[in-house]
């Protein structure tokens, strides 16, 4: 195992872990000292899967590692999901497959604790879309009680040989409030929802040689519902069904109906030796096919997309300026079919600890791309260390990917040379229209987008940075000497914040909080006057979850946007991305400097 400190960030492999092998990390709950395994494979990148695993009674953590096949898959996983592993254990050797719902030193709580601790970043990064479940024989029976208990942290759950839960169980976790909703806390059940109601992706294996259903729920049905899926199954191999959810999601385009689909199989022995031989199938046929993203109360499942194998984006790993950088680009069909026609290039950029391959699933600007023929670029930081400490940042982290903007890796990556570079490169593999040259970012990457609209002077002809504004976490952008420094000219920004991230950002507008401060920056910028509105309350559109304030320029032209909505957490999502385009950057282009206005 290495375990040497950090000594700093190597510029030809900047992605490589700090930290892999086998770790043995421990929780208290109820005031007892629980044990449970932490394996980080060689690969791990930061933002990356994990999966927790309950062996059955009897079989310790260590016995599950060194036995099963799990430490393989982790190894051998042919993309850059080089999944980390948590390995829980009973305690005394015997889960207790009878504990009531609701118990709060128990078992469930136990997988719980470790949950909270598996979204530390002090020696691994685990991506919060990305946690899943598997248990064996009586561990499945507690995985499933967990998933029942805590459903939307998890992006899908098997387990084999445990297919029944006792009746009590299922109809209390399904009745209760979910208070704990993918970056929403809800304890005063402001939106009503039960945990019964939140879907949950699952794999369900009867081993028929140990387990019997004594008068017990049926899982398969359990999950089934949570789904909502109504419809017969169909065969997918001779001893597997699936079940996929025919109705259109509940919150389209966010979430997508082929992500709510369970399986069930009745395999003889399926459950020896922790299921090790239907290892493959059950992570990669199963888990992996689906994520958890944040956005709706709950969150949104959508189907998991490799960048480069499911959507072939261009993949790209080199030196940039003495540092090897990566990046995705993705070009529709459409723009291939005709490469000689100039298109609009957007820069889309992931926040903190994220990649290029984490906003492109997230934001899904692929899926506007296709409809409306552009190209996007999916850039990814290199590893670095905040200096605050707030709900997602901590200076104790293990460095993580972070956009030098503010200069604060010694000797790191000069961010505007990186990207001017890539859309250099990009025009030099495709027709670029440069009139139409936009950016977007997510949190860090808001920070970068609005440091990129106003230092690349006349570079781009609109910006969207979501869930942030100029001042936050301690960064205060518009006091950087290269934006004091700026030539100033006016672009378009739409700003966008959500009302659960109170603890970043305001959602609100005020003379004096961050928000407001930054839109008056940006009315300043953009030649708007008054610089400070007299009423911040006029000027307001609510439709559905979305509050949109607009600032007219003197041409009446809105060139500042503020957008704040209901029940958002620190995240973004798909309509997001739509909105963006189809209101706001499909309407501007810059020539010769000059920003134009289509109606």
């Amino acid at each position: 195992m290495d375990q040497n400190s950090f000594c700093g960030v190597d510029r030809n492999d900047p992605m490589r872990p700090l930290y892999t092998g086998v770790f043995e990390k421990e929780v208290t709950v109820g005031g007892v000292s629980r044990k449970y395994l932490v394996y980080i494979p060689e690969g791990a990148r930061p933002s990356t899967a994990g999966l927790f695993l309950l062996p059955e009674n009897g079989k310790t953590a260590e016995d599950m590692f060194e036995e099963g096949t799990w430490r393989y898959i982790a190894d051998s996983e042919e993309t850059k999901e080089k999944l980390i592993l948590f390995i829980l254990e009973p305690v005394n050797g015997r889960w207790n497959t009878e504990e009531p719902y609701g118990v709060p030193d128990g078992d469930v709580a136990y997988v719980n604790a470790v949950w909270i601790r598996g979204c530390e970043r002090f020696q691994f990064c685990v991506h919060e879309s990305k946690f899943y479940l598997a248990g064996f024989r009586e561990g499945g029976q507690i995985a499933q009680k967990a998933a029942m208990d805590n459903p939307a942290v998890w992006a899908g759950i098997a387990a084999v040989g445990a297919s029944y839960v006792e009746k009590d169980y299922t109809d209390r976790a399904s009745r209760d409030y979910c208070t704990v909703l993918d970056g929403f806390e809800d304890p005063a059940h402001r939106k009503n929802i039960r945990k019964g109601e939140i879907p949950m992706p699952a794999f369900i294996v009867k081993d028929p040689d140990v387990e019997k259903q004594n008068g017990r729920t049926d899982m398969t049905d359990y999950w089934k519902a949570s789904c909502g899926i109504t419809e017969n199954g169909h065969l997918i191999s001779p001893s597997v069904t699936e079940y996929v959810r025919s109705a259109e999601a509940p919150y389209s385009p966010n979430q997508e109906r082929e992500a709510f689909r369970v399986w069930d199989a009745e395999i003889p022995g399926a459950s020896e030796n922790f299921a090790s031989k239907y290892a493959r199938l059950i992570w990669k046929g199963f888990l992996y096919h689906q994520r958890r993203w944040m956005s709706g109360p709950g969150g949104d499942l959508r189907v998991t997309k490799d960048p480069v194998a499911d959507l072939h984006m261009e993949y790209h790993y080199d030196v940039i300026d003495g540092w090897r950088r990566e990046w995705y680009v993705y070009v529709p069909q459409a723009v291939r079919d005709n490469p000689e026609r100039p298109v609009p290039v957007v820069f889309a950029i992931h926040g903190y600890t994220c990649s290029g391959e984490i906003y492109a699933g997230n934001s899904e600007w692929y899926k506007v791309a296709d409809r409306y023929g552009f190209i996007v670029v999916h850039p990814s930081a290199v590893p670095g260390t905040t200096d605050t400490k707030t709900q997602a940042s901590d200076p104790g982290y293990m460095p993580l990917p972070a956009w030098n903007f503010s200069h604060a890796l010694p000797d790191g990556p000069d961010e505007n040379r990186f990207f001017r570079e890539l859309l250099r490169r990009v025009g030099e593999e495709h027709a670029v229209d440069r009139t139409r040259v936009y950016v977007t970012g997510h949190s860090h990457g808001s920070l970068m987008t609005q440091v990129l609209a106003l230092t690349e002077t006349g570079l781009f002809a609109a910006a969207a940075p979501c869930s942030g504004v100029m001042d936050m976490a301690g960064y205060d952008v518009s006091l950087l000497p290269d934006i004091q420094n700026r030539v100033r000219m006016e672009i378009p920004v739409w700003m966008f914040a959500g009302e659960m991230e109170e603890w970043l950002l305001p959602h609100d507008l005020t003379d004096e909080n961050s928000a407001g401060r930054s839109v008056r920056f940006w009315r300043s910028n953009n030649g708007i006057t008054p610089e400070i509105p007299d009423d911040w309350n006029a000027g307001w559109n609510v439709y559905g979850r979305w509050h949109d304030y607009f600032c007219k320029n003197a041409e009446g032209v809105e060139t500042v946007r503020f957008t704040w909505v209901e029940y958002m957490p620190h995240a973004t999502m798909t309509e997001m991305s739509f909105r963006i385009w189809e209101e706001f950057f499909s309407r501007f282009s810059r020539v010769d400097g000059k920003i134009i206005c289509r109606s």
